[in-house]
């Protein structure tokens, strides 16, 4: 072995995010900066028994790609996303 030091682990920096539907009804999730927000909606949507494609996630009025972390939107311990379902738009016939 070598006698050089060796740095300890950084620390993993975790948060914990609320996901709150339109009922009202929110769940938390305690999560790694870094794990992408689409693994956050999947477990969110299983939880609820519904496909995840169903649901639309947002943040400040603003849609949440699946793609992103809560770093690269630097969200903060406690911090909501807003869950709604996603509805299509249809065009109505007499």
């Amino acid at each position: 072995m070598s006698d050089e030091p060796v740095d300890p682990p950084a620390p993993v920096e975790t948060i914990t995010l609320k996901l709150k539907d339109q009922g009202g009804d929110d769940m938390q999730f305690k999560v790694k900066k870094t794990t992408k927000m689409s693994k956050i909606f999947d477990a969110y949507a299983g939880r609820k028994g519904v496909a995840t494609a169903t649901l639309r996630f947002m943040l400040d009025g603003e849609r949440v790609q699946g793609d992103v972390t809560p770093k690269m939107l630097e969200l903060e311990d406690d911090d909501q996303i807003d869950v709604a379902i996603d509805t299509v738009g249809g065009h109505f016939c007499r």
